[in-house]
C-alpha cells in the first residue's frame, strides 16, 4: 500500500489456501469478499483509493491497504475526499474508488457524485453500512443508504451482509461496476456493503484474477459516416465544443478542422493550439461578429459552452445544428435537428479526407477577427491597473508551468480564462468542475489531480469557492502537494453583479443576499492549516510565484467586484 508518498509493506499471514469456489479457507466472508473486490478492481487497473477513517469501513478500507497496487489517500473530510477522488479521475481518465463508513459519511460524497455523473466521470463509491437488523431501529451512524446517490450513479448495488456466496461472487462484482463506471456515458457506481461486527482487519491481499476489460467506443456505421461527410462537404461549417471532451479530440478535431477549413469555437478545457482555433469566441460573438459570418451549420460536441455570449447566439441562429454525442443527450436549448450517436474524436478522425473543404474565405475570415480581437484584449490589458481579473486569468495561463494541469473553478474564474487566456497552449491540461458547474470542491479536485500523478497544479479560484473547500487545504499541506493556489479575492460573489438581481434591488439587500462580502483573509486561513501563502498586488510577482515549481502555495490577490464589472 501506498498512503501519500509513503510506502507501507503489506502486512503478511501464514499461508492459506483457496477453496475451488473461491472462498478463502478458514477466513471470515468479509475480509474474503472485501480483499477479493479490492483484488479484483486492482487487476482491472484501479490505481488509487481515497478513503476516510470510520469504524464500519473497517474491512474495506484495510482491504484496500494491503493491496500494493493500489495508493490510497487518507482525508478525513468525507465531502473534500469525494471532490479528491472526481480530481484523481479527471486528471487520468480512470476510476478513483471512494471508501466511507456508514451514516452521513456516505451522504457527504453527494456533490462530487453528482458532479461526476454530470461531468461524465468514472467513480467507484464503496460505502459501509449497519447491517439489516439495525436499520430503521436508531441505531447510530444508521441512515438509509440504499440509493442514496438516485439517478446520479450509472449502478447501485446492496451487496448485503458477506457470506460464502457474495464473496465468491466479489469479481464478478467489480466487473460489473468497473464496466458501468466505464460505459458510455462515464460515471461514478455505487456499492453498498453491509457489514456485521467483529469487523475484520485484511491482513493480506487476493490472488490475482483473470479479468479484464475493454472499452469500446461509439462509431458511426459507414453509411451514417457518409450521410454526415456529405452534409458537411464544401458547407460553411462552425465547430463548437463545450465541456471536457477525451484524449484524442484535439488531434482529431485540428485535422479534419485544417482540411475542411472550418473554424473551431472551443472552451478553454478542449483549445488547441491549431491554424483553425478561434481563441475569443466569447469576445466575437458579444461584439455580433457571429451574426456577421453565419455558418450554414454548426457542429455541437458536448455540452453547451462556457461563453454565455457563444450559447445565447446558439439560442437564436437560423443555422442548421448537429450534435455528436456518444450518449445521453444535451441540448439545453432545444436547437439540434439531428444528432450523430458516437464519439466525436473518433467521428472527427474518420471524416478525415472525406469532407470537400469550405469556401475559401470562411476560415480566414474567422482567423482576422479572432487576430484583432487578441490585439485590442492585449493592448486594453496593458492599459489597465493590476490587478484586474482578466489580468490575473491571463497571467496565470501564461506563466504556469509547461506539463502542469490548471485547475479553474466555476463562476468567474473560468469565464475570465474562457475569455482572455489568449493563444492556446498544448503544454497545459485544464480540468474544471463544469458538469453541475458548481463552486464546490474546487481546491479538492486540484488536490487529487496532482495526487493522482505528482503533476504540479495551478488553482485559479474566487474567495468564495476558496471558503467553501478550506479544509481542503489541510490535505494539500499534510501530502504535500505541488499546488500552487491563486485565490482572486473580492469579498464576495463577484459573478452576481453581472447578472439582473445587481440592478432589481436596494444595494443593501443585493449585498447581504448575492454579494455577500466576508471580511476574510485566505493568507490568514491557509496559513492556519500549514500551506504556504502570500498577498500579493503586481503582476511580476503573480507570474513569479505561478511559474515557480514547488510544494503548496496559496497567492491572494485583492480585487474589487464593482470596478470589475466596468
Amino acid at each position: 500500500m501506498t498512503i501519500g508518498s509513503t510506502h507501507v509493506p503489506s502486512r503478511q499471514s501464514g499461508s492459506r489456501t483457496f477453496t475451488p469456489g473461491g472462498i478463502l479457507a478458514g477466513v471470515d466472508p468479509t475480509e474474503s469478499l472485501t480483499t477479493r473486490l479490492a483484488g479484483a478492481l486492482a487487476d482491472l487497473g484501479l490505481s488509487h483509493a481515497v478513503i476516510s477513517p470510520g469504524s464500519r469501513s473497517t474491512p474495506l478500507a484495510t482491504a484496500f491497504a494491503v493491496e500494493d497496487r493500489i495508493t490510497c489517500h487518507v482525508v478525513h473530510d468525507e465531502r473534500s475526499a469525494g471532490f479528491f477522488g472526481l480530481g484523481i479521475a479527471k486528471q487520468s481518465g480512470s476510476p478513483a474508488a471512494l471508501i466511507c463508513t456508514s451514516g452521513t459519511a456516505a451522504a457527504n460524497y453527494l456533490p462530487a457524485v453528482v458532479e461526476a455523473s454530470q461531468a461524465r466521470v468514472p467513480l467507484i463509491v464503496l460505502t459501509a453500512d449497519r447491517p439489516p437488523e439495525l436499520r430503521g431501529v436508531g441505531a447510530p451512524q444508521t441512515i438509509d443508504q440504499g440509493g442514496i446517490y438516485g439517478v446520479n450513479v450509472r449502478l447501485f448495488h446492496e451487496c448485503g451482509v458477506p457470506d460464502e456466496a457474495t464473496a465468491a461472487a466479489a469479481p464478478a462484482l467489480a466487473l460489473r461496476a468497473w464496466t458501468y463506471a466505464l460505459d458510455a456515458p462515464h460515471g461514478p457506481v455505487h456499492l453498498n456493503v453491509s457489514l456485521r461486527e467483529p469487523l475484520t482487519t485484511a491482513s493480506k491481499p487476493a490472488p490475482p484474477t483473470s479479468l479484464r476489460h475493454f472499452r469500446g467506443e461509439v462509431q458511426l456505421p459507414p453509411e451514417d459516416l457518409a450521410d454526415l461527410a456529405e452534409r458537411l462537404s464544401g458547407r460553411k461549417v462552425l465547430i463548437v465544443a463545450g465541456g471536457h471532451q477525451r484524449p484524442g479530440f484535439a488531434a482529431a478535431t485540428a485535422m479534419l478542422a485544417g482540411e475542411a477549413g472550418f473554424p473551431v469555437v472551443a472552451d478553454v478545457q478542449n483549445r488547441f493550439p491549431s491554424p483553425s482555433t478561434i481563441s475569443h469566441g466569447d469576445l466575437m460573438a458579444a461584439t455580433g461578429w457571429f451574426d456577421s459570418q453565419t455558418p450554414d451549420i454548426v457542429v455541437r460536441i458536448g455540452s453547451v459552452p462556457t461563453s454565455r455570449s457563444v450559447w445565447s447566439w446558439m439560442s437564436e441562429t437560423d443555422a442548421q445544428q448537429l450534435s455528436i454525442d456518444d450518449a445521453t443527450w444535451r441540448d439545453p436549448l432545444g436547437t439540434v435537428s439531428e444528432t450523430y450517436r458516437a464519439d466525436p474524436a473518433i467521428t472527427f478522425a474518420d471524416l478525415a479526407g472525406r469532407i470537400a473543404p469550405s469556401p475559401a474565405d470562411w476560415l480566414p475570415a474567422w482567423t482576422r477577427a479572432d487576430q484583432r480581437v487578441a490585439e485590442s484584449v492585449a493592448g486594453t490589458l496593458v492599459d489597465e491597473p493590476f490587478p484586474n481579473e482578466p489580468a490575473i486569468a491571463r497571467a496565470v495561463w501564461e506563466a504556469a508551468p509547461p506539463g502542469s494541469t490548471i485547475c479553474v473553478g466555476s463562476s468567474m474564474p473560468v469565464r475570465d480564462l474562457d475569455s482572455f487566456s489568449g493563444p492556446p497552449r498544448g503544454d497545459l491540461a485544464v480540468l474544471s468542475n463544469r458538469g453541475a458547474n458548481g463552486i464546490d470542491g474546487l481546491l479538492s479536485t486540484a488536490a487529487g489531480a496532482s495526487a493522482s500523478d505528482g503533476r504540479g497544479v495551478v488553482a485559479l479560484t474566487g474567495d468564495l469557492s476558496a471558503l467553501h473547500d478550506a479544509t481542503a487545504l489541510s490535505e494539500i499541506a499534510l501530502l504535500g502537494l505541488p499546488v500552487t493556489i491563486v485565490v482572486v479575492n473580492n469579498n464576495g460573489g463577484g459573478i452576481f453583479h453581472f447578472l439582473p438581481q445587481a440592478s432589481h434591488m436596494p444595494p443593501e439587500r443585493f449585498e447581504a443576499l448575492f454579494a455577500t462580502p466576508h471580511g476574510r483573509s485566505l493568507t490568514t486561513i491557509a496559513t492556519a492549516f500549514g500551506v504556504d501563502a502570500m498577498t500579493v498586488d503586481t503582476e511580476e510577482d503573480l507570474r513569479s510565484a505561478v511559474g515557480t515549481e514547488r510544494g503548496p502555495l496559496l497567492v491572494e490577490l485583492r480585487t474589487d467586484r464593482d470596478e470589475n464589472v466596468r
